[in-house]
């Protein structure tokens, strides 16, 4: 098991450079992977990356 810390919606929007009302808003839409825990939204960030990759590659 890995011992990265989940991302929370602030966490990945800083990470993706975009707004926490733009991960809620495209997280199901775009696929993104995610996990709720205590009701709140969590991302792996290996899978935010395998994701990233997967559709950036798509995309070009």
């Amino acid at each position: 098991m890995q011992n990265a810390r989940l991302m929370s919606v602030t966490d990945l929007a800083e990470y993706l450079g975009v707004t926490p009302a733009w991960v809620y808003n495209n997280h199901r839409a775009l696929n993104i992977p995610a996990c709720k825990i205590g009701g709140h939204l969590r991302f792996r960030p290996a899978d935010v990356n395998r994701w990233i990759e997967r559709d950036c590659r798509a995309a070009a």
